[in-house]
């Protein structure tokens, strides 16, 4: 074989210039707490994931506390490919070439998928501000004092604000033109990078999700039926009440100081002046009583959504290299503890077309693990 061509069938090559390449395109997924299984699996797995633990100071000396609950289960149900076909023209190529012309675009769309997905928990958020009309320091501000209320960590360094392109020029063009930035106005206006401001650091991202409000024709409803606290599943009523709810209101239940959102994944159609069956997330804080007044938040906007690290996860893990025991393909899965991701290559000759056929493929899965941690800035 031509020294030009070396790695081109080797599998360990594409898939850790793949995880290389992932690492260095995630935007959300490169920010939210990550998990990690070791051991090969399926779509459609159930894994256990380290969730970042909470304490109590106790007077000394005292008991040890129950870390247990410090593990989540997360659905590994994203098994995500691109697969495509080397030329011979293109077996000549270098390796470096086929990097540049397969293996780094291929991992793109892999990365746009799994920031895609992840964005899309925004919709599990309740919280929110809403933005200025012109973007200012009290949009930050705004958020800070929601999620300082919210007993968030703010000076452990994982403050993060992710915004679409309006609020993305917005902060530009505040910042950039500040008598107070500085130095940092100055890079800025060099880089377009927004940087670190009172905590946050924002960062525009072309995935971020639009919510489309439901038709809900009232904001105020009333809940139908005593609940007990930890519920998921509520119904509400209205004297007269049609239209939607749909993934993404949000509403506060009068005597409860926490926020929910609705997470039905289909419409929520009123009936008979009543929406029955709304899964709302995160569950009940405290006991609801029958006929609790519930006040609905309805609004068309872009998830700008500014979040701790451990308000979201991402969880990975390695896809079977079955196929090479079988002699079918070549195929290598590699991994790496450190980053939590892991990715598999999959080379075959397709003697059909006379080709070299590469897929690369993840399995992973994504979980709000604390809407208490992220508020929106509605806009």
């Amino acid at each position: 074989m031509p020294t030009n061509v070396l790695g081109i069938y080797d599998p360990y090559f594409y898939a850790n210039e793949g995880l290389i390449a992932l690492e260095a395109t995630l935007g959300m997924a490169a920010r939210v707490h990550r998990g990690y299984d070791k051991d090969s699996k399926t779509k459609g797995s159930t894994i256990e994931i380290k969730k970042p633990g909470t304490f109590i100071a106790q007077d000394a000396p005292s008991t040890d506390q129950n870390i247990e609950t410090s593990y989540v289960e997360m659905k590994l149900d994203q098994w995500k490919e691109v697969k495509f076909s080397l030329t011979d023209k293109e077996l000549s190529f270098t390796g470096d070439q086929i990097i540049t012309d397969h293996i780094r675009p291929a991992v793109y769309a892999i990365a746009k998928d799994i920031d895609t997905k992840l964005n899309s928990l925004a919709s599990y958020v309740p919280w929110y501000v809403d933005a200025q009309a012109t973007t200012a320091i009290d949009d930050l501000t705004g958020l800070s004092q929601v999620m300082f209320d919210n007993k968030v960590a703010m000076d452990d360094g994982f403050l993060q604000l992710e915004v679409g392109s309006t609020m993305r020029a917005g902060f530009q063009k505040l910042f950039a033109s500040s008598n107070l930035a500085g130095q940092a106005s100055q890079e800025l206006l060099k880089t377009g990078h927004i940087g670190n401001w009172l905590g946050y650091e924002i960062f525009g991202n072309q995935n971020v999700s639009a919510h489309a409000k439901g038709t809900c024709s009232t904001a105020a409803l009333a809940i139908n039926g005593a609940l007990p606290k930890g519920s998921t599943l509520i119904n509400i009523d209205a004297v007269a009440v049609t239209g939607t709810l749909l993934l993404g209101d949000t509403f506060s239940i009068a005597g409860d100081t926490q926020r929910y959102a609705v997470v039905n994944a289909a419409a929520v159609t009123a009936a008979a002046n009543a929406f029955s069956g709304v899964q709302i997330y995160p569950p009940l804080a405290q006991a609801v009583a029958d006929n609790a007044v519930v006040t609905m938040s309805l609004m068309n906007f872009t998830n700008n959504v500014a979040f701790h690290r451990n308000a979201f996860a991402l969880a990975m893990a390695p896809l079977s290299d079955v196929g090479e025991q079988l002699g079918n393909a070549r195929v290598a899965t590699v991994s790496d503890p450190k980053t939590k991701l892991a990715m598999r290559s999959r080379i075959w000759y397709a003697p059909d077309t006379s080709s070299v056929k590469v897929a690369l493929d993840v399995l992973y899965g994504v979980k709000c693990l604390d809407p208490n941690m992220a508020c929106l800035l509605r806009k």
